[in-house]
């Protein structure tokens, strides 16, 4: 078998830094699908393999494509989400530069079930509200969000429009800021059908799934939110430090 020479070896990297390029001046926008790698490969007069050695750089150097089928999509820069500041997803957008956006697809009332009622710290069978939408930074969406919302808060939500950006937006010209608590799980999943759909994804695409109950200063339930983000369009930043020692 030939070896492979250094500048051959390096092939991949320049055609990698040509598409990286293309996407930061905006001649690949998000949402994009870029050609197949054989148009690549003719573009750059190379084999398919480099194409492909080079896409994958960019998507786990740069994180700036993703594979979908065959084809592969520009996504937006990976923004990094610090759980450990408390704040919904509309003012985490505005907080790093971007532009939150959302639609809810579900509206409706029912009972806690016992999940919920865990959660929110509630009786079984207590009125709540259900929503769930589709969240967008910068119109891309990157998040389906399915929240429950305990009793007090229903008049105010209900009537929110379907195009509403923020919801705690509305709350808050209502009732005043609410976050005081917060407890996150995190995990990874891979989407259902409906998830797949509604973020432009494949079954086998992972997702982030960040699980959330929310308590008001003076020690309301305020929400249980359950949201799935694309892994490639976002991060989870924690930062830890320890306890000072006693002796």
């Amino acid at each position: 078998m030939p070896q492979r020479t250094a500048s051959t070896s390096r092939k991949h990297l320049s055609i990698a830094a040509v598409i990286v390029a293309d996407i930061d001046s905006g001649r690949l926008a998000v949402g994009d699908t870029l050609p197949s790698e054989t148009a690549l490969a003719a573009r750059f007069r190379v084999a398919r393999g480099t194409i492909r050695h080079a896409l994958e750089h960019v998507r786990h150097a740069h994180r700036r494509l993703s594979r979908r089928g065959t084809r592969w999509v520009v996504h937006p820069e990976t923004l990094a989400q610090d759980v450990t500041e408390l704040r919904s997803f509309g003012q985490w957008a505005k907080a790093i530069g971007h532009e939150p956006g959302g639609h809810t697809l579900l509206c409706s009332e029912g009972r806690a079930n016992a999940e919920e009622a865990h959660a929110l710290g509630i009786s079984i069978q207590r009125p709540v509200l259900r929503i769930m939408r589709l969240q967008s930074i910068d119109d891309f969406p990157i998040m389906v969000k399915r929240t429950t919302f305990p009793q007090w808060l229903i008049p105010t939500i209900a009537q929110l429009p379907e195009d509403a950006r923020s919801i705690m937006e509305v709350v808050e010209r209502t009732h005043g800021p609410q976050l005081a608590y917060g407890e996150h799980l995190i995990s990874a999943v891979l989407p259902d059908s409906e998830d797949a759909r509604l973020l432009g994804v494949t079954r086998t695409t992972p997702l982030l799934r960040v699980q959330r109950s929310a308590r008001t200063f003076d020690g309301r339930p305020f929400e249980y939110s359950d949201d799935r983000y694309l892994s490639t369009a976002t991060a989870l930043s924690v930062v830890n430090s320890a306890r000072s020692r006693t002796r």
